[in-house]
């Protein structure tokens, strides 16, 4: 799998990235946009941030000095800092975002990020406008991508690729070509009843009305 390279990375204070894949979205993105507590894992990557936004809580002293040119501060707190970040992005008309260092630490904050990741998307939708390129969001880690989807669509894999399904609405109907395991409409009534499924080759095809689904695919 090649690395989504998009124009601006979204870097969460999570585990840092380490996977070449991630790392080389993050390395080649025309800007970044870090949640101030990782702008000290940026810095140790030698990689300079273009903001830094958040409610600026967790950014170390001597960063807040280095970076003062560049700190945008939020200070609500209905939300997380990644969301701070995505809807700075949006303000800026940045549509084409990839999120890294989102998950590997605490298993909350990693289940609130997913959660957010569909609201994105729906977020994104919602504001196209006639004109405006169509948005894009996923996020990386060190196994896998995370993509959320409000329609039917087709995915490009590889065969032995695995591949886990998450309803986020209940009673939602999926069908799926092109994966092991059939998804033949029944109504997903929990997140993990379409989980740890694989592709059979180059494509698989989820079908449905509603959403959103969020779609994990691993590297390998």
């Amino acid at each position: 799998m090649k690395p989504p390279l998009s124009k601006c990375v979204i870097v969460a204070n999570g585990a840092f990235p380490s996977h070449p894949l991630p790392l080389a979205a993050l390395r080649g993105a025309r800007r970044v946009v870090c949640c101030d507590g990782a702008a000290e894992k940026l810095e140790a990557a030698d990689i300079v941030p273009d903001w830094i936004v958040g409610d600026l809580d967790s950014i170390a002293e001597e960063s807040r000095m280095r970076y003062q040119d560049r700190l945008v501060a939020v200070a609500e707190q209905e939300t997380n800092d990644l969301a701070k970040a995505f809807h700075f992005c949006l303000e800026q008309g940045w549509r084409d975002l990839v999120i890294v260092g989102a998950t590997g630490l605490r298993e909350d904050h990693t289940l609130s990020n997913l959660a957010w990741l569909a609201d994105f998307a729906q977020t994104l939708h919602a504001s196209r406008t006639a004109g405006t390129v169509r948005g894009r969001v996923v996020l990386l880690t060190d196994t896998g991508v995370f993509t959320p989807v409000l329609a039917s669509t087709q995915f490009r894999s590889h065969a032995g690729q695995q591949v886990s399904v998450f309803a986020l609405a209940p009673d939602l109907q999926v069908y799926a070509e092109g994966l092991k395991y059939a998804l033949d409409g029944v109504p997903f009534t929990r997140w993990w009843q379409a989980a740890l499924n694989e592709s059979l080759g180059e494509t698989f095809k989820l079908v449905f009305e509603g959403g959103p689904l969020l779609v994990y695919q691993t590297y390998q």
